[in-house]
């Protein structure tokens, strides 16, 4: 079968910056720039400046004969790949050695151009690079003739669970770079099982990595706490116990994450902004997953509307029209799944009313995580954080 194939190729002629258009200069972190451009990516990621939108939109066109908006040139550098891995030392106003090891993350100290205080610059560059190949190869996966796109979802949700002890060991305590680990595995595991929708897989590298870097989180959470009412069943919601990766566990309110280098405020204000919001999850997605004891494809089904429906939501056009179509398709394909349990049970269940529940959880994940996004947003805005990542759009979520 023939999967359309999305490439990195850009429609620029060589000599001009592929971010203004103007007379390029060379190669600088990653793409033909001009030295206006490479210097103002260097300088933003460098002393951290944040931008707003001039129109408010995110969609400013960014041309040698406009008034640049800065946000939206910085976005561009991202959106075609600029990366900062060869950010030299001596661009970097401070270095100390890192006293928190972040696997396959550069850590800098770096000055802040707001408060001029020290604080995290940490380069994840390296972390997302194998979701981006993952993303780019388009024809290693396999596409099973008799599955339907549904069907196609829960099998890459299986294998990606494959790797779930039965047995985690429970932690009590750990540091931010052990937590930052889970996340870049489970980075790599949200865009595996992205690739395996036809609908994703069909779109520009550019239109993925949107989609990726604003659906990951939220991914993560409802895939981590259905996994987690999965392997513990009751005792997962009594014991509020959450999987935080595929070996390790914990209690909520019997462990404790050292961010002491990535917040600000005290690790009790760290809890109050975002704790209670986490332990919330319990009763939107285990409770119901409890009662109505969903099976691996409702899971799935849940969790492509979840992502679906949020990415449409923020990004709309391509990535709308994309997620429509797909959503419509599974749809079908939950039909014909209720269809056949049915003919197989003596006393066929109401599944109408079950798939009103389902939608109940995936609308409750929408509200919570829009109220996350906002509370992010207020923690930037007041500098809460004393770390800044250079892709912080994966982070804001």
């Amino acid at each position: 079968m023939n999967i359309p194939c999305a490439t990195l190729q850009l429609n620029y002629t060589p000599d001009k910056c592929e971010i203004c258009q103007k007379t390029g200069h060379g190669h600088h972190f990653g793409l033909e720039t001009c030295r206006a451009c490479a210097a103002f990516f260097r300088r933003t990621v460098v002393l951290n400046r944040k931008y707003k939108c001039a129109q408010k939109s995110g969609k400013c066109d960014v041309g040698a004969e406009k008034a640049t908006c800065k946000f939206c040139r910085y976005k561009k550098c991202i959106d075609l790949g600029m990366t900062t891995d060869n950010v030299r030392a001596e661009d970097i106003t401070e270095q100390e050695p890192a006293s928190s090891h972040l696997p396959e993350a550069q850590i800098l100290y770096t000055i802040s151009s707001k408060s001029r205080g020290s604080s995290l610059l940490v380069d994840v560059n390296a972390v997302l690079r194998k979701s981006k190949a993952i993303m780019e190869d388009n024809h290693n996966f396999y596409v099973a003739p008799d599955l339907n796109p549904l069907q196609m979802m829960v099998e890459s949700l299986h294998k990606i669970r494959s790797k779930q002890s039965g047995s985690p060991e429970f932690f009590t305590t750990i540091k931010f770079g052990r937590k930052f680990q889970w996340w870049a595995e489970q980075l790599e595991d949200t865009a595996t099982w992205l690739m395996n929708c036809r609908e994703f897989r069909g779109l520009p590298i550019h239109e993925k990595l949107a989609i990726f870097k604003i659906v990951w989180a939220v991914w993560r959470r409802f895939e981590r706490y259905t996994m987690s009412a999965e392997v513990f069943g009751q005792k997962c919601y009594d014991e509020k116990i959450l999987l935080h990766s595929h070996k390790f566990a914990a209690r909520f309110g019997s462990y404790c994450v050292d961010y002491s280098h990535v917040w600000s405020q005290g690790p009790h204000t760290f809890e109050n902004v975002f704790g209670g919001k986490m332990i919330r999850y319990f009763d939107i997605i285990v409770k119901p997953y409890l009662e109505l004891n969903l099976s691996e494809t409702e899971v799935t089904y849940i969790l492509c509307q979840i992502v679906w429906n949020y990415a449409g939501r923020r990004l709309q056009g391509q990535t709308q029209a994309a997620g429509e179509r797909f959503l419509e398709e599974i749809s079908n394909n939950l039909h014909s799944y209720y269809e056949e349990a049915a003919r197989k049970e003596e006393n066929p269940k109401n599944y109408a009313s079950r798939l009103t529940k389902m939608m109940q959880i995936v609308n409750e994940m929408l509200k919570m995580q829009l109220k996350q996004e906002t509370d992010m947003d207020l923690a930037l805005l007041f500098d809460m954080f004393n770390i800044s990542f250079t892709e912080p759009e994966f982070f804001r979520v």
